[in-house]
């Protein structure tokens, strides 16, 4: 598991404060992080209790830091938030899925974690609804959390996910 590495390196890379950071369209940003402390272990238990199948690289996660925003502009804030433990509960509380769990909201977009690929396919279980919560038309992004976290902080909490070429015409 890299979850606690990926979190290390990124604390270490704004153990001053703020940093500047390449964001969309040519844009340069002043950018800060907000980790938390890690989740109780009863806010695990609700979380577990609610949903029994959750992939071990995102307890890991949890046990690090209950929720973060990662990459916030420090003038106009920011979108990028993966929940904590409890937020978690609260979102889902509104969609009751039995299996497609939301697990962060960036920039327009819901991350979320299907229960029942992490049980039956093991690493693939990451999905992304763009622009609004329709579990219907998600599609997957063919990873575990923990190379979505270390995909999404490479890329500056840039929408990774976005860059699909065989969209744009040459």
């Amino acid at each position: 598991m890299f979850v606690q590495q990926v979190l290390k390196s990124l604390s270490e890379l704004y153990s001053q404060g703020s940093r500047k950071i390449n964001a969309d369209n040519g844009y340069l940003i002043d950018s800060v992080i907000k980790l938390t402390n890690p989740a109780s272990s009863e806010s695990i238990s609700w979380l577990t209790e609610r949903y029994p199948s959750w992939p071990e690289d995102y307890l890991n996660f949890l046990s690090i830091t209950n929720g973060c925003r990662l990459f916030e502009d420090v003038v106009y804030s920011g979108e990028n938030e993966i929940f904590s433990a409890e937020e978690v509960l609260e979102t889902n509380s509104h969609y009751n899925h039995p299996s497609k769990i939301i697990v962060a909201y960036i920039c327009g977009d819901h991350i979320f974690i299907d229960s029942e690929d992490v049980k039956n396919s093991g690493g693939q279980y990451m999905y992304v609804s763009e622009g609004g919560v329709d579990f219907d038309d998600a599609r997957s992004l063919y990873c575990d959390f923990q190379t979505w976290l270390d995909r999404f902080v490479m890329a500056q909490g840039n929408k990774y996910w976005t860059w699909r070429v065989e969209d744009r015409k040459f």
